[in-house]
C-alpha cells in the first residue's frame, strides 16, 4: 500500500519513495521523511544509491540516535552537521523525533573536506576486519558508518553501467574548481516586496519573468497572485488566473505577454491586464521557456514539447527522457539563443542538453543539491538556483562560478543581461559583471 507524508514547506502530499530525504515535486524543497515509514519499510533506505550521499547519511545518522533514543546527541550531530544554532537543531530534532517532515532546502551540509578514495578504502579495510561479532557501542556505530562509505564505494563502481549504459556523452564536473564570485560582481540594483499579501507584497514568491518593455511579473506559489511591476519597481496591477491552484512557471515574451504553467495547462494572458489570450489544456508541463523566436519549449513528464505562441502543437520529441536515460522525465527546462534545450531531471541533478531538433546533446551535473530554476543568459551561460546558491556553467556544462543569495526560486534574464531572483517574499535585480 502507497504510504505518503506532507511536504514541510508547502504541505503538499508526497509519496514515501523509500528513502530519508527526498525532493516535493510541488516547491522543489528537499524534506526529511517521517522516520517511521522508513524504519518500517520493507526496503531499506541505505541501499540506495542517491541517498547515501551528503544530506542522506546525516539525517541516517541523526535518525539512528533518535530510534536509540540518544535524542541530545542527535540535537548535537544536526548543528554540528548543517551549522545552525541550538534552538533551531532541537526544533528539527522535536520535528523529527513527532513523525513530521522536515524541510531542509535552506540548510548547507557542513563538512571539513571530501572523502578521498583513499578513505574509502581505509573504512572498507576496517569494515572487513570488523565484521565480527560487535563488542562495544563504539565499534557498532563504526560500523554502521562504515557499512554506508562501503555501499557508496561499492555501488558506484558494480552499478555505473547499469545507471547509464545508453549515455556516451557525460560531463563530468566534480573536479572542476567552483569560482565564488566577489559582491562586487553582482550590484543590487532593486529590491521590491517584502512579507505580506498586499499590493506589491508576497508569501511565498517561486517565479519571475520580465517582459521587453522591462516589466517584471512575479506570483506565490499557490494561490498564484500575478503582480506587475514597472522596470523601477512601481507597483502596476495584480491579477488572478481564471483556474489552476499551483504555479509551476512563468515566463514573459518581448510584446508583454505572459505565460503560465500550473496544474490545468498552460495559459498565455495579456501581461499588465491578466485577459486570457489562448490557453492548452492537453499538455500539463512541470516548466515552461520561450526560444529566440517566441516559441514555447515545455518539459511535459518524459517527453518535451513545442508550442507556438498561440500555444498549438508544433513538435513533441517523445523519446527525450528515454535518449537522456531520465526515468522519471524533467521538471525544469531553459532554452539559449541558437535553440540549444537544458532540461533538469525529475529525480537527479542532472542536467540532459538537447539540440533545437530534440537530439539528447550531453548530460552532467547542475552543482545543486536541491536546484529551482533554470536560466540562459545573453552570453549563453547556464544559471541554476539552489535555494542559498546560485551556480553559473558554460555550455559544456563545466561549472564557472557561484554566488550566495537567500531563497532564491525563479530566475529570469532581461534583454540587457540583468538578473532578476525571486528571493521570496522579494524580487531582486542584480547587475553581472564576471
Amino acid at each position: 500500500m502507497t504510504r505518503s507524508f506532507n511536504c514541510a514547506s508547502c504541505s503538499a502530499p508526497l509519496e514515501f519513495e523509500g528513502t530519508p530525504i527526498q525532493k516535493c515535486r510541488y516547491c522543489g524543497g528537499t524534506v526529511v521523511v517521517p522516520r517511521e515509514l522508513f524504519y518500517s519499510s520493507d526496503d531499506s533506505p541505505f541501499l540506495d544509491l542517491d541517498s547515501l550521499t551528503g544530506r542522506a547519511q546525516k539525517i541516517a545518522e541523526i535518525n539512528q540516535l533518535l530510534h536509540d533514543g540518544q535524542k541530545i546527541e542527535a540535537i548535537k550531530v544536526f548543528r554540528e552537521a548543517f551549522g545552525v544554532g541550538l534552538q533551531e537543531a532541537k526544533d528539527a530534532i522535536d520535528r523529527m523525533a513527532e513523525g513530521r517532515s522536515l524541510d531542509i532546502s535552506g540548510m548547507r551540509i557542513v563538512t571539513s573536506r571530501a572523502a578521498t578514495p583513499a578513505d574509502l578504502e581505509k573504512v572498507k579495510k576496517i569494515g572487513y576486519t570488523i565484521g565480527g561479532s560487535i563488542l562495544a557501542t563504539v565499534i557498532g556505530s563504526i560500523l554502521i558508518v562504515g557499512g554506508m562509505i562501503i555501499a557508496i564505494f561499492y555501488f558506484t563502481w558494480s552499478m555505473i553501467d547499469k545507471k547509464i549504459p545508453n549515455v556516451s556523452n557525460i560531463t563530468n564536473t566534480s573536479t572542476t574548481p567552483i569560482v565564488t564570485t566577489s559582491r562586487e560582481d553582482r550590484l543590487e540594483l532593486l529590491k521590491i516586496g517584502g512579507e505580506g499579501n498586499g499590493e506589491g507584497h508576497f508569501k511565498d514568491n517561486r517565479h519571475v519573468a520580465v517582459d521587453g518593455r522591462g516589466r517584471i511579473y512575479s506570483s506565490d506559489y499557490s494561490p498564484h497572485r500575478i503582480q506587475v511591476f514597472d522596470a523601477d519597481g512601481k507597483f502596476l496591477n495584480q491579477w488572478n488566473p481564471e483556474t489552476g491552484s499551483n504555479l509551476y512557471d512563468l515566463v514573459a515574451d518581448r510584446d508583454g505577454n505572459v505565460y503560465l504553467a500550473n496544474d490545468k495547462g498552460i495559459f498565455k494572458h495579456e501581461g499588465e491586464s491578466g485577459k486570457v489570450i489562448a490557453r492548452s489544456t492537453n499538455v500539463y508541463p512541470r516548466a515552461i521557456a520561450l526560444t529566440w523566436d517566441g516559441k514555447i519549449i515545455a518539459a511535459a513528464g518524459k517527453s518535451i514539447v513545442v508550442l507556438d505562441n498561440s500555444l498549438k502543437l508544433v513538435k513533441e520529441f517523445k523519446d527525450a527522457a528515454e535518449s537522456a536515460n531520465s526515468t522519471f522525465g524533467f521538471e525544469k527546462i531553459a532554452t539559449d539563443g541558437d535553440g540549444v534545450i537544458y532540461a533538469l531531471d525529475t529525480h537527479g541533478n542532472d542536467i540532459c542538453k538537447f539540440s533545437a531538433d530534440g537530439k539528447f546533446l550531453n548530460r552532467f551535473a547542475s552543482g545543486a543539491n536541491a536546484p529551482h530554476a533554470l536560466a540562459v543568459d545573453p552570453r549563453g551561460r547556464l544559471f541554476v538556483s539552489d535555494t542559498n546558491m546560485i551556480y553559473v556553467l558554460d555550455a559544456n556544462g563545466q561549472i564557472v562560478g557561484s554566488f550566495d543569495t537567500r531563497q532564491a526560486f525563479g530566475i529570469a534574464f532581461d534583454k540587457a543581461g540583468d538578473l532578476f531572483i525571486a528571493s521570496r517574499p522579494y524580487v531582486l535585480k542584480r547587475k553581472l559583471s564576471f
